[in-house]
């Protein structure tokens, strides 16, 4: 039979395990943070949209695309022959994001012409990886159904829903763009498939494979961020719209992502051939993987949402770089300190990986977060709850026993053990049980992932329910031996 199980009695012993919190990223009141990746989760790729498969072309812009099993805590991606220029159409890995957000990334340029050094520039022109926003477009079947790669159609009768004019972007990445074997970055903003670019060397290490991008959105404004060195400053390279460059037929919702392109000049001859070759380009581009050569490795990928005091006009009155009146970029850069409304929202401190208890930590205990006291083991009102345990469980650790405690029902030979998460992620839940307390060989009966999700019951023992409103917690547990405890540890 179960110990100590009266009904509804309150089962006041149960454990927690801290654990060194994941840097799967953010804070439970940032409603997009969770859509943050951190690329140490192979299966994560399944929360990631291909463009091309979204839109129907019908074939991928890629060679490979893996996370955390190529390279350890990357995204892998090996793009086959592709660009973003006019009616080009490039690859883009994307979350749909509605409203404001900052996006921040970290990549790895590597090439693939000297197999013993794939840390040297790539030598083809344009081939770069870097944050990518795109308008998204009613397009689910562009390629030619069936599907073949010879047919031609009169100008403007191309596929079955292709729209011509209608892509809208801004990006900026990171590699080698007009001068190949050299380190560039290239931007480039887009309006009803008409685009401006430039690029350019001024401010990057050479000897860097990384950079560090963020794009922020605020509004009908956009500002591009970028920094070449992990202790450099944060360059302000445009902000959109501008007299050069118009904003994007930008809607509430964008596809925000990751873009990776390489050998333009595969490429070229398409665009210049008008709008049916770059469409044929797009759907069936030529089997040149010999001339490819980039590979993007990007070691994380964060969104907020802006702070609040980043206001469109914040935005609006930063210095950039880009200089419209000239058509140039500053040598050397114009530094994110130039803006000292903007900085404190932006570059660093918006570049946070996704930790909801640090972001109820630093809300609970405000300037005492970073002393002991606010420690996820420490209980400062001293009522035997942890303060990770009141963060699960949805107490306060300032004032005693506010938290709900887990309650255990007995019924015959079973037993079930209620309670309710105070948080949808970042907190790897646990239920085990073990038939002894001083045993180390606990049985798990039912776990909920740290990025949230359904819940699971992996030996199939026990029984499972979630309210789906309060999303209260019932586990049923088979009483096995004739004592069973029960406890839930808790990863953060």
């Amino acid at each position: 039979m179960p110990t100590a199980q009266t009904p509804s009695a309150r089962c006041r012993w149960f454990a927690f395990a801290l654990a060194t919190c994941s840097p799967h990223a953010a804070c439970g009141a940032d409603d997009i943070a969770p859509l943050s990746d951190e690329f140490d989760a192979a299966a994560t790729i399944a929360e990631w949209q291909d463009l091309a498969a979204v839109e129907g072309w019908g074939i991928a812009a890629h060679e490979l695309a893996d996370i955390d099993t190529t390279e350890p805590g990357r995204f892998h991606i090996v793009p086959a022959a592709n660009t973003w220029f006019g009616h080009l159409r490039g690859l883009l890995f994307f979350k749909e994001i509605t409203g404001d957000f900052v996006a921040t990334a970290r990549v790895r340029v590597l090439s693939r012409h000297n197999p013993l050094d794939p840390t040297e520039p790539p030598d083809r022109s344009f081939s770069l990886t870097g944050i990518f926003i795109h308008g998204p477009r009613p397009i689910t079947q562009a390629a030619p159904s069936p599907y073949t790669t010879d047919a031609v159609w009169p100008p403007g009768d191309f596929g079955s829903d292709y729209l011509p004019n209608t892509e809208n972007y801004i990006f900026l990445s990171y590699g080698s763009a007009g001068d190949p074997g050299t380190r560039q970055f290239e931007i480039k903003a887009t309006r009803d498939s008409d685009s401006r670019l430039y690029y350019s060397a001024n401010g990057i290490d050479q000897s860097e494979t990384e950079a560090w991008l963020q794009l922020v959105r605020v509004g009908d404004t956009v500002v591009c961020l970028r920094k070449h060195s992990a202790a450099g400053p944060w360059i302000v390279e445009n902000r959109y719209p501008n007299p050069r460059h118009p904003f994007p037929d930008f809607g509430a919702t964008l596809q925000v992502g990751i873009t990776a392109y390489t050998d333009w000049p595969a490429a070229a001859p398409f665009n210049s051939g008008g709008l049916e070759s770059s469409y044929h380009f797009n759907y069936a581009p030529p089997d040149n993987s010999a001339t490819r050569d980039l590979v993007s490795q990007v070691d994380y990928f964060r969104l907020r949402r802006p702070d609040p005091a980043l206001s469109e006009a914040v935005l609006q009155g930063m210095t950039t770089s880009f200089d419209p009146a000239g058509n140039f970029t500053a040598d050397p850069p114009v530094e994110l300190a130039a803006s000292p409304a903007a900085a404190p929202f932006l570059g660093e401190n918006a570049d946070l990986s996704y930790d909801p208890y640090r972001d109820w930590r630093d809300a609970t205990f405000g300037a005492d977060a970073a002393l002991p006291l606010a420690a996820p083991d420490a209980d400062p009102d001293g009522d035997g709850l942890t303060n990770a345990e009141e963060f699960v469980l949805g107490g306060s650790p300032m004032q005693s026993s506010t938290a709900p405690e887990p309650v255990s029902e007995a019924a015959g030979d079973t037993f079930t053990f209620r309670f309710t998460p105070a948080v949808a992620d970042g907190a790897e839940l646990t239920v085990q049980r073990a038939s002894d307390l001083a045993s180390d060989d606990w049985t798990t009966v039912a776990q909920r992932p740290l990025r949230g999700g359904p819940w699971q019951v992996p030996d199939g023992t026990a029984g499972l329910s979630v309210d789906p409103e309060t999303g209260a917690v019932a586990v049923t547990i088979p009483a096995t031996a004739a004592r069973t405890f029960v406890r839930l540890r808790v990863r953060l």
